[in-house]
């Protein structure tokens, strides 16, 4: 079995397809990895470069924000620093105390909007001493194109700095800033004199978010590419060339070169692959050589099986040489008994007759006075006489011989008679079942009429089953008794013939029975001081039972006289029983 199997292995594999490498692939495995990677590197940049730009956005308004209230807030501080000098001149505390204003605007110019040249306008808003607001400070008066810087009188009275207004124009972003100027009274509280309003001007081409932008892009573009590139050569490298190297050697192998070599390039996971591989090239070498010393013992096997089928042939020639002769004397057995049927049916018709014949000569030859019609008796008294002989030497031709008994094991005469006739079951497509007792079952019989007995049921059985079937065929001991049945799935017999088959002459075979086969069969066994017995059903099948006594109690029972021979006895008996008297 191991030997087919390591055949069934070499076939497949000698049958698969040969691939060099894994050049011949269209998409190589480490380009499709290098593009699987860059998808999703370029993914992933693509949002961290969306939140990024988000964050950046709003990073970058808050600077602006940030910006505008620093200016305001600025502007506002010089207000005030403008306002405690003016009183520091002047010598006043007067909370109403107005500063200058051209210097104020002086101030501004120089060092606010020089500095800042976002900013495209200033308003200063100052409380007077009528607790109105009123606009001391505007630079510069018009600011062309950018929306008007206008605040509110709720606005100008505001405590902190805060934006706003935010306004977009074409590319251009401006933001309103308040800041509130406060000065100290010299009671320790504070009061706000004037309210800054500024307007900043924030280009969206170069704005924070906008400078960012220009440097987050080639980055990232830069990013991708240095990815890419290193995972396709590190790929290629890492992966590629040893899966390369071990493809070819795998390709050597699947077409038949098993003595190629081949080496881990590393020591990771492609490296314990092809460490793997070479082992099990060294296995598949040692199961090669394995399957071809199997082949060679299975060839020698062949050969003795081959020699030993010869002389099973032989034997079977020699069986069914056995078989034919049997079957030959068989069919000399029952015409010798049909022979003696006739001879028996005939004594008894010509016994009676005879016997009559025989008492009016005997009564003639009493009453007869004359010498010469005695003699005529008396010639025909030896002719009935001469007649008598004939008779019975006709019967003593047709009598069965008397059976030999000697001990023998039934089971083994039973596998013998299997054994010949087996090429004839096969022949009929009819399979056979068999379940013989263990260990013997020794009987004392005549083998050769035993064996008869059985051949004559078998044929019977192959003849119930033209189309084919089942033969069983079963042993087992019962007390003092060995019983044999053999059953088929044929036709069956119908009842009204159930009790007449084993009547001489009596046959449901219309075109080529004798009638005298079962009978042959019951005078056998009855011989034996056995019994058979029958069972059958109609498309079912036939069951015959035969009971032969064991070795130990084969002596003890009688044995009963054939039907022919007690019937030769009673013709005898009606031909002298005359002559007797």
């Amino acid at each position: 079995m191991m030997a087919v199997s390591f055949s069934a292995v070499r076939i497949q594999v000698e049958a698969m397809p040969t691939k060099p490498s894994i050049k011949s692939a269209r998409w190589k495995l480490h380009t499709k990895t290098t593009m699987v990677v860059s998808f999703v590197v370029i993914a992933a940049f693509l949002v961290i470069a969306y939140f990024a730009d988000l964050a950046t956005t709003q990073l970058s308004d808050q600077r602006e924000r940030d910006d505008a209230q620093g200016v305001a807030t600025r502007i506002a501080a010089t207000v005030e620093h403008h306002v405690k000098h003016q009183r520091q001149v002047t010598n006043s505390t007067a909370a109403a105390l107005e500063p200058n204003w051209s210097d104020l605007k002086e101030t501004i110019s120089d060092t606010i909007l020089t500095n800042h040249p976002e900013l495209s306008q200033v308003r200063v808003f100052y409380l007077n001493q009528q607790q109105e607001w009123q606009e001391t400070v505007r630079l510069p008066v018009e600011i062309g194109e950018a929306p008007a810087n206008e605040v509110q009188a709720s606005e100008r009275r505001f405590p902190e700095s805060r934006v706003i207004n935010i306004s977009n124009l074409k590319t251009a972003r401006y933001i309103n800033a308040l800041a509130p100027a406060i000065v100290a009274l010299d009671n320790g509280e504070t009061q706000q004199i004037a309210t800054v309003s500024v307007q900043l001007r924030f280009d969206e081409s170069h704005s924070y978010a906008t400078t960012l932008r220009s440097l987050l892009w080639p980055l990232m573009g830069l990013a991708i590419l240095a990815t890419t590139l290193s995972t396709f050569f590190l790929f290629r490298l890492l992966v590629y060339k040893p899966l390369d190297h071990l493809l070819l050697a795998m390709a050597k192998a699947e077409a038949g070169d098993l003595s190629t070599e081949v080496q881990a390039l590393s020591n990771d996971e492609i490296g314990l692959l092809t460490t793997r591989f070479k082992h099990m090239l060294s296995r598949l070498r040692e199961m090669s050589e394995q399957v071809k010393r199997e082949q060679q013992r299975l060839e020698e096997r062949v050969s003795e099986a081959t020699s030993e089928l010869a002389e099973r042939n032989e034997q079977l020639e020699e069986t069914n040489l056995r078989l034919f002769e049997m079957q030959r004397q068989l069919t000399q057995f029952e015409r010798m008994a049909a022979a003696g049927q006739l001879a028996a049916q005939f004594a008894h018709e010509v016994g009676t007759p005879l016997n009559l014949i025989s008492g009016h000569v005997q009564l003639l030859r009493a009453r007869s006075t004359s010498d010469k019609v005695t003699n005529r008796l008396d010639v025909i008294a030896e002719q009935i006489e001469r007649i008598t002989k004939i008779v019975r030497s006709m019967l003593d031709s047709t009598r069965r011989p008397q059976p030999k008994f000697e001990v023998f094991d039934l089971n083994a005469l039973v596998i013998q008679i299997i054994e010949t006739i087996q090429p004839t079951l096969a022949a009929r497509n009819v399979g056979l079942i068999t379940a013989m007792a263990e260990p013997t079952l020794l009987v004392k019989a005549d083998q050769d009429q035993i064996q008869q007995v059985f051949i004559n049921l078998i044929n019977n059985s192959l003849d119930a089953m033209p189309e084919g079937g089942n033969l069983t065929l079963t042993s087992r001991p019962e007390d003092a008794t060995a019983i044999v049945e053999l059953s088929d799935n044929g036709e069956g017999i119908a009842p009204d013939h159930l009790h007449h088959i084993f009547d001489p002459l009596f046959s449901t075979k219309r075109e080529h029975g004798t009638g005298l086969g079962l009978t042959i069969v019951r005078q056998i066994v009855y011989e034996h001081g056995g019994d058979i017995s029958v069972r059958s059903t109609i498309g079912q099948g036939t069951t015959f039972q035969i009971k032969l006594a064991l070795q130990d109690s084969a002596l003890e029972r009688a044995t009963p006289e054939g039907e022919s021979e007690e019937l030769l006895k009673i013709t005898e008996s009606a031909l002298f029983s005359t002559r007797k008297n």
